[in-house]
């Protein structure tokens, strides 16, 4: 009875890892903590990781020859937004430390992706975290629900990195 079943669901899920865990693109990019993103003890406050991991995405799109000011009205979309995300923090970044944001892209499915990042000062790791956006068209009319669409074969294309 279950055997119909059971190949399908195996060839499906080996089809998923395949996708999930090939190859993609990394890109890098430096930003020095302001006095603006720390505390009274000079320590980074914590939702600033989670703006310099989208600074990371978008620098990534933009590496790609998929900068965001133009790459939303072209596929007519509103955006990219987060629909889930996370943190681990390991390590302190403080007042002037420059620091290098690493972004992949880890997995791509039909209507979102997950982006992995890591944040070091030097050799120090401070941070790791995650995105997982989605591709969010353009309503019809103002007012109506958006809904994700499917990532275009092209873009998909170059966020695997072929």
């Amino acid at each position: 009875m279950f055997g119909h079943y059971v190949p399908n669901t195996v060839t499906r899920r080996t089809l998923e890892s395949a996708v999930r865990f090939a190859p993609m693109v990394e890109h890098s990019t430096d930003v020095q903590v302001r006095w603006s993103d720390v505390d009274p003890a000079g320590v980074v406050f914590y939702p600033r990781f989670f703006e310099w991991y989208d600074l990371g995405c978008e620098s990534l799109f933009a590496s790609l020859g998929l900068p965001w000011p133009e790459a939303f009205p072209k596929y007519d979309i509103v955006g990219v937004p987060i629909v889930e995300s996370g943190s681990k923090f390991l390590s302190p970044a403080r007042y002037g430390d420059v620091l290098t944001i690493r972004s992949k892209v880890a997995w791509i499915k039909t209507r979102t992706f997950r982006m992995e990042h890591e944040i070091s000062a030097g050799p120090r790791l401070c941070s790791t975290g995650f995105e997982v956006r989605a591709w969010v068209g353009r309503p019809a009319s103002p007012g109506e629900t958006l809904h994700a669409r499917p990532i275009p074969e092209d873009v998909a294309r170059r966020l695997r990195g072929a």
